[in-house]
């Protein structure tokens, strides 16, 4: 009977814990998109302030691009970057041992697509300092560095050496931004992803919550920032048309997330996985539905190829 009891009220525990994550979760979301939604009805100039402190984000952004992409303490070590804390253990091995890439058919729109993927990068981040400034009773805002600047891509850049399970690894990147939520003063990271096809990606029949590579990432972030509340915004490129008005699709999602202890457990695990198979020259197994944009496919299959003679 008390082990009855005792697994009841984990449950209920449990269940009441994820209702208070949930509830949270849909508030913050909610702000951020209200705000989002209110800064693009609003009419407003460019603020000089703003755009001066956008330009020293550019300046330092310029000056990094001459700099060693990896720090000296990451050199001879296994390094994993939050963009691919999702991607195939084998296309991780395969980087990590430096194989050579596959020559990628590159069509102009191809160049096209990634380039408005940054350019609304960039666009989105800036209007997070205005919607600190313009909106009235801005519930976030965007956390600053010691020098004044936002705390998103080069100025939070960073790389952190992590032991696990017997093994030493590194974890290196940045993210699109922290933010402040104004009412209780707690960080909260900020991802923004953009989709490029139709319209209809980010609605709500076909995106119910955020990607689970996108989660991923998140997780990575925790362990290189400390910060476990995300909120993961997608924009999709193409819009309804000019004249539907109040009645256009949804070109904009946000979703909240808050990473776990056994996310991160998870996360460890792989990266220690992989680090010990490039210690052990041990090829990972190959997941067959993330092949799509892996560079290695020529030698992934010379590896399939030896495995199964």
């Amino acid at each position: 009977m008390d082990q009855l009891f005792s697994r009841a009220n984990a449950q209920r525990l449990k269940k009441e814990v994820t209702e208070q994550v949930s509830e949270r979760g849909k508030f913050l979301s909610g702000k951020l998109y209200n705000s989002l939604n209110t800064l693009h009805v609003t009419d407003y100039y460019a603020d000089v302030e703003i755009e001066k402190l956008l330009l020293r984000q550019k300046e330092i952004e310029v000056q990094n691009i001459t700099k060693p992409h990896l720090p000296p303490e990451a050199k001879g070590m296994v390094y994993f970057s939050p963009s691919g804390a999702s991607k195939c253990n084998r296309e991780l091995y395969f980087k990590a041992k430096n194989c050579t890439k596959d020559e990628m058919p590159f069509y102009p729109y191809h160049k096209r697509w990634t380039r408005n993927g940054t350019a609304i990068h960039e666009a989105v981040q800036r209007d997070l300092l205005y919607i600190e400034k313009y909106v009235p009773d801005a519930p976030f805002k965007v956390a600053r560095n010691d020098k004044g600047m936002p705390m998103w891509e080069e100025t939070i850049k960073t790389y952190k050496v992590i032991e696990h399970d017997g093994v030493q690894f590194g974890l290196y990147g940045m993210s699109d931004g922290i933010l402040v939520h104004q009412e209780d003063n707690t960080q909260v990271g900020f991802e923004f992803k953009t989709k490029s096809t139709t319209i209809g990606a980010v609605g709500n029949y076909k995106m119910k919550d955020a990607q689970e590579g996108h989660k991923i990432q998140c997780t990575a972030y925790a362990l290189l920032f400390g910060i476990y509340e995300h909120l993961i915004v997608y924009e999709s490129l193409a819009k309804d048309k000019w004249t539907a008005n109040e009645n256009a699709k949804l070109d904009l999602r946000v979703f909240y997330h808050q990473v776990k202890p056994e996310d991160v457990n998870a996360l460890l695990d792989k990266c220690a996985y992989i680090t010990r198979c490039v210690e052990t020259e041990t090829v990972p197994p190959k997941e067959s539905d993330k092949c799509l944009f892996c560079p290695y496919k020529g030698i992934c299959e010379e590896v399939d190829h030896e495995e199964n003679k």
